[in-house]
């Protein structure tokens, strides 16, 4: 039997670990955790730093920030169909979660304001595990039923009201930049809502900074929106076959 991984998710088989980061990549990441990151974490350290994504300002304010970061690490970031996401009334977008790049990139390429599921991993980081949820965002914890189930309810409540709920089917990064199950979670949100999906697929972010990698690779990363996908009386598993198909076939057709 594989061993888990120290992060809990297992290898797959085969699996080849990514080529190593070239120097001038290494000395870029560094350069933007102490100029642009630090100052950030001693702001919210501090208190002041209460710019979210759940308000159009908020959101405007981090992604004029996160365009600087990625500008800093050579990301050169390409948003498709931007057009196909309804500006107003209940959405999920669902993402493909490729590395943890995918917190800057989305608040560049998201042009509503909207709402985050995020998980234990998340909810453990010093400082921004907790202006999260001060900000208004929902944490899933996956080892409590009782308490996930509640979040999911109440999430799906806060989309049948207009909001915009912004959620990683997968739960988390595969090692190899390949698509993992859809969790049921996600699912339940979907059909309990009855709110229009929007894929909302990462391409390009495995290859800047893949799993078990502190190091960004300079390079292309693109946003691809699709069409709202209807969930109201479509079950878990047609749902899921049309979330992977369309994660599938977007990451087919906008190769990095």
């Amino acid at each position: 039997m594989k061993r888990p991984s120290s992060s809990g998710l297992p290898k797959p088989p085969g699996y080849v670990p990514p080529p190593k980061a070239r120097p001038d990549d290494v000395v870029r990441s560094l350069q933007t955790v102490f100029v642009n990151l630090l100052p950030r974490i001693f702001r919210l350290t501090m208190a002041r730093d209460l710019a979210t994504t759940t308000t159009a300002e908020g959101l405007s304010q981090l992604c004029q920030h996160y365009e600087r970061i990625l500008a800093s690490l050579e990301i050169d970031l390409h948003v498709h169909r931007s057009l196909a996401v309804p500006r107003d009334g209940g959405l999920l977008l669902f993402w493909n979660q490729e590395s943890h790049l995918d917190h800057i990139v989305l608040p560049c390429a998201i042009p509503r304001p909207f709402v985050s599921l995020y998980n234990n991993a998340v909810a453990r980081v010093p400082l921004y595990g907790s202006h999260m949820k001060r900000t208004g965002h929902l944490h899933v914890d996956r080892t409590n039923e009782t308490q996930w189930r509640e979040s999911v309810a109440l999430a799906a409540a806060r989309a049948r009201e207009g909001a915009c709920v912004l959620v990683s089917p997968e739960g988390t990064r595969s090692w190899d930049g390949q698509l993992l199950p859809m969790k049921r979670g996600a699912l339940m949100l979907a059909t309990q809502s009855e709110c229009d999906v929007v894929c909302v697929t990462v391409i390009g972010g495995h290859e800047r900074m893949p799993r078990g990698s502190a190091i960004v690779r300079k390079g292309p990363m693109h946003i691809v929106f699709s069409d709202p996908i209807k969930t109201k009386n479509v079950s878990e598993s047609e749902l899921s076959e049309k979330l992977v198909k369309t994660f599938t076939q977007t990451k087919s057709a906008y190769r990095v």
